[in-house]
């Protein structure tokens, strides 16, 4: 089974959307192990319009991250 879903970041710079992916429940349980480290790092994603975007780890700091199922 695999479900949709949608990677976005809120910040003080605005919401950033990533594209939307479907992925297996295997993906999504690597995916929510991998976002603990989330942080720590700095962060890359394809945008909803097809974009590119790698955000640094100060802005990371104060970043809210969501994994949103979309149904």
């Amino acid at each position: 089974m695999t479900k949709k879903i949608q990677i976005s970041l809120k910040n003080d710079l605005g919401i950033f959307k990533g594209e939307v992916m479907e992925v297996t429940e295997e993906q999504f349980t690597q995916i929510k192990k991998l976002s603990k480290d989330y942080y720590t790092n700095g962060f890359e994603m394809t945008t909803e319009s097809g974009s590119f975007m790698i955000i640094p780890p100060e802005i990371i700091k104060k970043s809210l991250f969501t994994i949103e199922i979309i149904k």
